[in-house]
């Protein structure tokens, strides 16, 4: 009897046990944590990832607005002197990399389930935006491998891959968003608010902008983009920051509500628009304690300590950045009107596009007028000044890569990135740097010579050394044919 109830008593309890497990999965799945995704919720972080590591002061004003010299600094100086921090050069590789590229390609997937076109088209344009950025910063990067999970050491594509492969993206990226039926959510969309039109726009202006980065090494002619790009200032791709952190605009996080007062604006900047008679100078640089603008060159901290009473390199008698650009709210700019009108007026003046000195002209004055129109502005007597204008091609180059210059002030990597591509303004390189030039790129993450040897190697061999003077093909005068 006892082994019966024994018996009977294991039955019941394997029925007890089966029967609660049956539909197990179903009963626990938790209502606060989805298991699929929707598509347009990895825009937003991408966005925000993208552009706060342009916008941070520890990246982008060191590495790009001191380099570029609109900004310098009083002190704590190494990286305007062009000795970056590994640690920030590190970041922007893995920020790239994991919350750009990686997190665009996956909601590109998850578009391409739901069957949503429009945001497709705007994952490409991120990760054509993320793999610019790391071609023009590093040179040769993984791109073709990038996106592969199941390989732990990808190649390093040389730049001329990849920057076919970014103009791919975008041509693609433009084909999909050209009269998409289908929607973005406009929470998700920090830039357009789920505008595809303007997505649209934006994907064919990139690809102009990425021409002419590269137009010294292939043909720029693409005449089938005009009237497809920007056509004012309300089409530029821009964030809007919010009024308090962790959402506001990084330049304000760091120097006003971090007290980061060293930050300035560089004489090259004060002095060349007090030459120009330039309005811009009073949303560009705040007056010092004697009520004048005064910049700081760029550099010294090394032999000659700073702050530096002699010199006048002091918190009191250097310039701040303007109130304009210390606002919590100040817009971040991926790619603005201004700056694709003067690289279409550069395009025209060079005859990649037809016009000549006409519509260079034309375009040169757009961007002027744009740029003012973006600080609240009016270029009217600006333009109407003897000196602006131009009339022969040399003289067209040299001022609209300058306005060009002057018009980037606070998007720190961008300033530097052009810069390098014209060299205009010619620029004298930091005093009391260890190297004698601009840095025309940043040294590789420091994990990859351990973590990816060999693809690390064999690119490295490609660019003369890991340096921070190593050349990429862009920025060289001889024309390399790419395709």
């Amino acid at each position: 009897m006892k082994k019966i109830n024994i018996i009977l008593y294991t039955f019941l309890s394997f029925i007890l046990v089966t029967s609660c497990d049956k539909d197990f999965e179903e009963l626990n799945v938790d209502p606060n944590n989805s298991t699929a995704v929707p598509a347009h919720l990895l825009l937003g972080g991408a966005q925000k990832t993208y552009m706060n590591t342009m916008y941070s002061a520890g990246l982008g004003g060191d590495m790009g607005a001191c380099w570029a010299q609109h900004w310098s600094k009083v002190q704590y100086n190494d990286e305007a002197r062009y000795v970056p921090r590994r640690g920030s050069i590190d970041a922007i590789w893995s920020n790239v990399y994991t919350s750009v590229i990686a997190e665009s390609n996956a909601m590109y997937d998850l578009a391409e389930t739901e069957g949503n076109t429009s945001l497709m088209g705007a994952a490409l344009v991120m990760q054509a935006v993320g793999f610019q950025t790391l071609v023009d910063f590093y040179g040769p990067v993984p791109f073709t491998q990038a996106n592969d999970s199941d390989i732990l050491q990808p190649a390093y594509d040389s730049e001329a891959v990849v920057y076919e492969g970014i103009l791919s993206l975008l041509d693609r990226a433009a084909g999909l968003l050209n009269g998409s039926s289908t929607t973005i959510v406009n929470s998700s969309d920090l830039f357009y608010g789920g505008n595809v039109s303007k997505w649209y726009k934006l994907a064919n202006s990139l690809k102009f902008r990425a021409l002419m980065r590269i137009s010294s090494t292939r043909s720029v002619n693409d005449e089938a983009l005009m009237g497809k790009m920007f056509t004012s200032n309300d089409d530029s791709a821009q964030v809007s920051y919010l009024a308090a952190a962790p959402d506001a605009n990084p330049i304000w996080e760091t120097i006003v509500d971090g007290n980061r007062a060293e930050y300035k604006v560089n004489s090259v900047l004060v002095e060349l628009l007090q030459s120009l008679n330039d309005d811009r100078l009073s949303k560009y640089a705040g007056k010092n304690a004697s009520g004048n603008y005064l910049g700081k060159p760029s550099g010294y901290g090394n032999q000659t300590s700073l702050p530096n009473e002699a010199l006048g390199y002091t918190y009191s008698n250097i310039s701040p950045l303007g109130e304009f650009y210390l606002t919590p709210t100040l817009p971040g700019v991926l790619m603005s009107y201004s700056q694709l009108s003067f690289l279409i007026a550069q395009a025209a003046n060079e005859g990649y596009i037809s016009g000549g000195i006409t519509a260079a002209s034309n375009w040169y004055n757009e961007g002027i007028v744009s740029s003012f129109s973006f600080l609240g502005l009016s270029a009217n007597s600006y333009l109407a000044q003897d000196g602006l204008d131009f009339s022969t091609q040399a003289d067209a180059r040299i001022k609209s890569g300058t306005q060009e210059w002057i018009s980037l002030f606070g998007q720190g990597f961008e300033s530097w990135t052009e810069w390098r591509r014209n060299k205009i303004p010619a620029l004298t390189p930091a005093a009391e740097a260890p190297i004698s030039q601009i840095p025309s790129r940043l040294y590789y993450p420091t994990n990859e010579p351990s973590l990816n040897k060999e693809s690390y190697n064999a690119a490295v061999s490609t660019i003369g050394g890991d340096e921070l003077t190593s050349g990429l093909i862009w920025q060289s005068n001889t024309k390399i044919i790419l395709k």
